[in-house]
């Protein structure tokens, strides 16, 4: 295990490399020259320093839970919906004749209601004023107010070299900005990467705290260790003692990368998740060139282990994917994604205070009782059965995802609009194909997938299926660089699931951004 000695390292590294690179450029020494005259060039206009961007966007949130909204009252089913308004400012400061840049995001969201924040939303009588009547909020919006300087940074760019300090928003397979909501996760900490060459890059990070998309603070928490507006949170048989967040360190990160050899991308990530697991991930991309198809195939391979404390239990996971896709004509894509995520099983003797009913460990961590010391699966899934001399099989191996988990924006192959193997913390299996259409000016583009997750273990059997239609226009042209103009987004989600006595799942997003 890294140790904090090596974090700091990081950050150190970060400046201090940024610091005498730059030094360096500007204390070299100029070789002595013969003075030829020659004309005066015209002067060029200095480039404005500062640079702005930002977008307003429009969210509204529905979904059914039940076939009407009594029928879910009493067991927390009810129907929801939310609609939240939000405008976030970016802004960077170039510093002349430097390699370095300062930069900012604020958001400001609100609802249009009474919330200001997730306090105010109480089960069964919720605040917000413009909702649809006899329903819940949905708090992954949220549906009460932000107020965030989510981004607060330096940044170091030069020969190959760049460097990151500060409050940041970062896109990384297991930690990433998960923004299909009004704002993204942020993260604060340390990020330096180099490009030895053309082809391989290596990158060492180490962020100590994160803001979740729903909160206006950052914390050292994770959406496995806290409660965070709109996601389930520390599983049930975890104990949280003395209050409703378990600290951790934040993670360490790194990464090696490769680009090259007839299109072959390559890269090794290690996630140190501090007290709760180790990951190692894999992932290669490999166009196959000599169609007009355009076929691919695309490999990941993960492996995690819980480590230090571990407040979580016990975690080992492995997962093994492959994908595959053609482009039918140059507007139409397909895609067929698979992963496995394979079942391990460990016999016990329940603690006091546990048991296992129906096929799922049942109870509470207390203060008397403790935790149950493993991540289990979730949803539905069945994690245990009982055997005749008093003992009870565990059925885990799920992938605990401390920064995406109920988000659906893992990097697994066949993740889903409102899920995937991981959000259910579950072993199995799953398929997922995918048909994508794209305008020949890019303003228009949508897709519809079908998804089939298997949750089956020696005690259990549960399958789900999803089928998800996202459309996406931009009214203005789409050029090289970042868009700018009027959005509309709209988003369908809808489960079918074998489980007797589950709800209705179906599932609607509109979006209406500006972005400047």
């Amino acid at each position: 295990m890294l140790t904090k000695l090596a974090r700091v390292a990081v950050t150190v590294f970060a400046m201090a490399l940024a610091g005498t690179t730059f030094a360096l450029a500007a204390t070299s020494a100029t070789p002595a020259t013969t003075v030829v005259a020659q004309e005066t060039p015209a002067p060029k206009a200095t480039p404005n320093p500062f640079s702005y961007s930002g977008y307003v966007r429009a969210y509204d949130f529905t979904r059914q839970n039940a076939s009407s909204s009594a029928q879910g009252g009493a067991t927390g089913q009810a129907n929801q919906q939310s609609f939240n308004l939000g405008i976030s400012l970016h802004g960077e400061y170039k510093f002349a004749n430097s390699p370095f840049t300062a930069g900012a995001s604020y958001l400001y969201a609100n609802p249009l209601g009474a919330c200001s924040s997730a306090a105010d939303h109480a089960k069964g009588l919720p605040c917000v004023s413009n909702k649809q009547p006899a329903t819940n909020p949905d708090d992954t919006i949220p549906g009460f107010q932000l107020s965030t300087l989510y981004e607060a940074y330096l940044q170091y760019k030069a020969d190959g070299l760049y460097a990151k300090v500060g409050n940041q928003v970062i896109n990384t397979p297991w930690a990433n900005a998960s923004d299909s909501r009004i704002k993204p996760a942020a993260f604060q900490g340390a990020d330096v990467s180099y490009a030895i060459d053309k082809q391989f890059t290596v990158e060492a990070s180490d962020y100590i705290r994160w803001e979740n998309r729903t909160s206006s603070a950052f914390d050292k928490s994770t959406l496995l260790t806290s409660f965070p507006a709109g996601s389930p949170g520390v599983p049930s048989n975890t104990l949280v003692p003395g209050g409703q967040t378990i600290a951790t360190d934040g993670f360490f990160y790194g990464k090696a990368g490769y680009t090259g050899l007839k299109g072959l991308t390559a890269n090794a990530y290690y996630y140190g998740f501090q007290n709760i697991a180790n990951l190692l991930w894999l992932d290669a991309r490999y166009p196959i060139s000599g169609s007009k198809l355009n076929p691919f195939v695309a490999l990941q391979l993960g492996s995690e282990k819980n480590t230090g404390s571990a407040v979580l239990g016990k975690i080992d996971a492995s997962v093994f994917g492959l994908q595959g896709g053609i482009n039918v004509t140059p507007n139409v894509a397909v895609t067929l994604g698979y992963d496995t995520v394979p079942v391990k099983t460990d016999t016990v003797t329940l603690p006091a205070g546990f048991s296992c009913k129906g096929n799922s460990i049942a109870g509470t961590a207390t203060a008397a009782t403790g935790s149950f010391n493993y991540l289990l699966p979730t949803g539905g899934s069945g994690n245990c059965s009982s055997n005749a001399n008093g003992t009870t099989n565990i059925y885990y191996g799920g992938l605990a995802s401390p920064y995406t988990d109920s988000y659906a924006t893992d990097p697994l192959f066949t993740t889903s609009l409102t899920q995937g193997m991981s959000d259910r913390r579950s072993p199995g299996n799953a398929f997922k194909a995918q048909v994508t259409f794209t305008s020949n000016d890019k303003r228009f583009s949508s897709y519809v997938t079908r998804a089939w997750y298997s949750y089956n273990n020696p005690a259990y059997a549960q399958a789900t299926y999803e089928t998800d239609f996202d459309a996406l226009y931009r009214l203005n042209k789409v050029g090289k660089g970042a868009y700018h103009g009027f959005l509309v987004h709209y988003r369908y989600g809808e489960r079918t699931q074998t489980t007797a006595g589950l709800p209705l799942f179906k599932y609607n997003r509109f979006q209406a951004e500006y972005d400047f």
